[in-house]
Order: C-alpha cells, then structure tokens, then sequence
C-alpha cells in the first residue's frame, strides 16, 4: 500500500495538472468573450444601432489598441502580399475599405499551451500562466507596441501608421481560401480572425546614409519607450518606416521579470545589434552604427549569441 507521503505527491500532482487545465480552460473563455464582444458591437453597426465604447486589447496591464472605427461591415480584397504557403503568424493583404487602400495583417491563432510548455521550473511559476495569450501572441505583440506607439504620438513616425485593430465577420473566411487559397489560421471554431489596419505601402525602402540615421534615431526613441521589435531586418522596413512588431516585447511584460539579468539585457539589445547587422549586409556608406566601437560589437554578438543558446537549453529542460 502506498505510504501517506506518496499518496500526499500523487494528489499534488493530479491537483496541479487540473490546475493547469482550468487554467487554459480560464484563457479560451476570456478570449471567447473577447471576440464575442466584438461581434456584438459588429452586429449593432451592421443594424444601424448606436454601439459602446470599443473595447481596447489586450485586456491586460500595459498599453492596449483601439478598434478601427472606418468598417462599414464590407471591405474589398485586392491582393496578397504574402506567400499564402507561409508558416509565418500571419497574412498581408491590401484592401479596400471605405474607399481607401490600406494594409490589413490578419494573424493566425497562437497556442498558449506551447508557450507554457517553453517555460521550466520556477518560470512556469511566475509566469501568468491565464494570461499567456495576451503577452505571447503575435496580434496582442502587435496590438501592445501600437498602443505605446499611439500613447505616445510616435504612431506612423518610426514605424507604418497604424488604425486600429479588426475582427473580421466570418463571411470573410471562406472567401480568402477561395479566391487566395489562404486557410489554416489555427482557430477554435466559434472564434472569427483578427487582423490589424495600417497604411499601405508598396514601395520598399532605398537604403541611403539618411534613412540609415532615422531608422537608428527610431529603434532608440522606441527604447526609450521600452518598445523591442525583436526583428529588426530589410524585409521588415517599407520606405524606412518598421511595419512588423509580432514578436515584439513591450513592457510591462512578464518575460522580463522571470528571466535572468543576462538574458534580459540580450534581448534590450538585440534591436540595436541587428541594426548594425543589417546596414553591413545592405552595404550603406555610413558611419552609423549602433555600436560604434568594433570590440563592443564583437562582444555583444558573441553575448546575444550565448542568449539565444541560454534560451534552447531552457526550452530542454
């Protein structure tokens, strides 16, 4: 017969592991009611009726994006911008609404349950394990660095203008797969997609020693706002402006409180390094740099290097 010690663990265990379950259960129905209540405001647009205040997201501590108020409840899809055989956490469309041309990035679901599981030991216990969603996801990344870009007047001066977040009616679906062959968001089924409003830019930026400076003026106004792109490189700029912030961190953001000091500062400073980076690979003629001195710079990409490896031994464990 077990003893009263084991017996004591086995409860424990099978305790935490409802814990956990209640908990993810907790995340889908806030995230349900979430949407739900954009639906609703949806449907007294769609009637005419006066609707509430919208909501702002994520409905969490930190800043928050408000909803794009120009839908009328129809919008026109001229084209993809994106590989629609892409895993990447979403796709780009230009579109059409209200007889404007805008950028409309409609990202995939996000799986909570894999973040938790990145987490090891004492992480996972400090970690908001209910709120994982609203820190994590690639549209709550983008829907936090927006907020502070808006709260703080920098919106549309170092990165793409932003309008407001979308819940997109569901009739939208099934003509994105039909007409683009774009399907695979990874949602629960009751959930309709979400996506982001910004300014359209076709053209890509012409890398010179004056957008060099502004975009490196930008990444620091953006720090000091405690904004980290995380993904800073050519393919993320159009017309020097930044236009992807889906693995952003801002803060407050819970990663940096539950990760070592050594990891945190990699992370501080990784925008700055992959500027440098990215300006060598472009070939500018400039003397900017975001770490002027050479043995500095050697230091901090052998140091970022040794965070990313300190982040996959902590996924091992």
């Amino acid at each position: 017969m077990p003893s009263k010690k084991l017996r004591s663990k086995g409860r424990g265990a099978v305790q935490g592991k409802l814990r956990l379950e209640v908990d993810r259960g907790a995340v889908q129905e806030k995230r349900r009611l979430e949407i739900d209540r954009g639906a609703v405001q949806e449907k007294r647009r769609l009637e005419g009726r006066p609707r509430k205040a919208e909501a702002r997201l994520p409905p969490i501590e930190g800043p928050k994006l408000h909803q794009f108020v120009d839908f009328d409840g129809d919008l026109e899809f001229v084209q993809l911008l994106t590989d629609p055989e892409s895993d990447a956490s979403a796709h780009v469309f230009e579109v059409v609404i209200a007889a404007k041309t805008y950028a409309l990035k409609i990202f995939k679901y996000y799986d909570a349950e894999e973040a938790n599981d990145a987490l090891w030991g004492s992480q996972r216990d400090r970690a908001p394990i209910d709120q994982l969603d609203y820190y994590l996801d690639p549209f709550y990344n983008e829907c936090r660095a927006y907020g502070r870009l808006v709260d703080t007047k920098l919106n549309g001066e170092v990165a793409v203008q932003c309008y407001g977040y979308l819940i997109l009616p569901f009739r939208f679906q099934a003509k994105l797969e039909e007409e683009f062959g774009v399907n695979g968001w990874d949602q629960p089924s009751d959930l309709p997609l979400r996506a982001i409003v910004k300014d359209f830019i076709p053209e890509d930026t012409t890398w010179s020693p004056r957008v060099v400076g502004k975009i490196l003026k930008d990444l620091k106004r953006m720090r000091e706002h405690e904004i980290y792109a995380m993904d800073i490189k050519p393919e993320n700029y159009k017309e020097g402006l930044l236009v992807d912030f889906s693995i952003s961190l801002t803060k407050p953001h819970f990663i940096f409180e539950i990760k070592p000091q050594h990891q945190v500062r990699g992370y501080k400073n990784q925008d700055l390094i992959a500027f440098d980076v990215m300006i060598r690979e472009q070939r500018v003629k400039t003397r900017r740099r975001a770490f002027p001195n050479m043995e500095t710079k050697k230091k901090l990409r052998s140091y970022a290097k040794r965070v990313v490896e300190d982040d996959d031994d902590d996924e091992d464990m």
